[in-house]
């Protein structure tokens, strides 16, 4: 029972990220919509219905967080380059990119409390909250910072010199902080509280690394593809614990940031101008 409810989870996990992130360059325009809407839809009455005393009411916690995944990633989706052209930049520059990602995350990140506080969920429920966070900091400061000695080893980003690096590093660090931000609370911080009730930690851990991991399989910054997403697939499941373990998504942040350092430097290294 258990491991068919970790099989429904994940796949539906997956499935909302696959038609609102991952696939949708590759989706006609028609689809892309009737996908996002449909979601909303199907999610937002699932939620509705299943209330107390409801079949369904133990099952409520994780519609909302679908559907509310749902609503911010498609925020993201439709306002983040409208936004990114009112301040006349694009993705061809550092601080275009960088930009992108902060409206990106910032909509995203504003769609989901927004959701959270019309359906009366409890901040502190999406894992945003101190915990303990002495522990979290350290452990995230500490991996933040092997993986920035492992980025400034790699070859690209030692031809760039220093000057170059750090005129680059507000714009690295914006970049970062929203994405590790935005991913932590949309892949980890809704579902892990939602999951455990239901399948236990390990396997809510599970299920969020699988959908995360399966969600980045249309990137096209890795040479080797499936080395890229058996790492990604390591550290979901070392977020995922890590933020069980502290009870709060920072220490899972900046960790997270620290690895995005390990693939954004060499890309802002290949750009133009900032």
């Amino acid at each position: 029972m258990r491991l068919g409810l970790f099989a429904l989870l994940t796949t539906c996990g997956f499935l909302i990220f696959a038609l609102t992130m991952t696939f949708v360059p590759v989706l006609p325009v028609w689809a892309n919509y009737a996908a996002r809407v449909g979601l909303l839809a199907v999610f937002g009455a699932l939620w509705w219905v299943a209330r107390a005393g409801h079949s369904l009411s133990r099952l409520r916690p994780v519609f909302f967080a679908y559907f509310a995944a749902v609503l911010g990633l498609s925020l993201g989706f439709f306002l983040a380059d409208p936004g990114l052209r009112l301040f006349g930049l694009t993705t061809q520059s550092p601080v275009g990119v960088a930009m992108a990602k902060f409206l990106q995350a910032s909509l995203i990140v504003i769609g989901i409390l927004a959701v959270a506080r019309l359906c009366d969920q409890n901040i502190a429920s999406l894992y945003i909250r101190k915990g303990r966070l002495l522990l979290g900091l350290s452990v995230g400061l500490v991996t933040a910072g092997a993986c920035l000695v492992l980025t400034l080893l790699q070859p690209a980003v030692r031809a760039l010199g220093s000057a170059k690096l750090m005129s680059l590093a507000p714009w690295i660090l914006l970049f970062v902080v929203s994405n590790a931000v935005m991913e932590e609370l949309l892949f980890r911080g809704l579902f892990l509280g939602r999951y455990e009730p239901l399948i236990g930690k390990w396997l809510a851990v599970l299920s969020t690394a699988l959908a995360f991991t399966l969600a980045h399989t249309q990137v096209t910054y890795a040479p080797n593809l499936w080395a890229f997403l058996l790492v990604t697939f390591a550290f979901s499941i070392a977020w995922g614990w890590l933020m069980q373990k502290t009870g709060s998504l920072w220490g899972s942040v900046l960790f997270h940031a620290g690895a995005d350092l390990l693939i954004i430097l060499p890309i802002f290294s290949s750009l133009g101008a900032a």
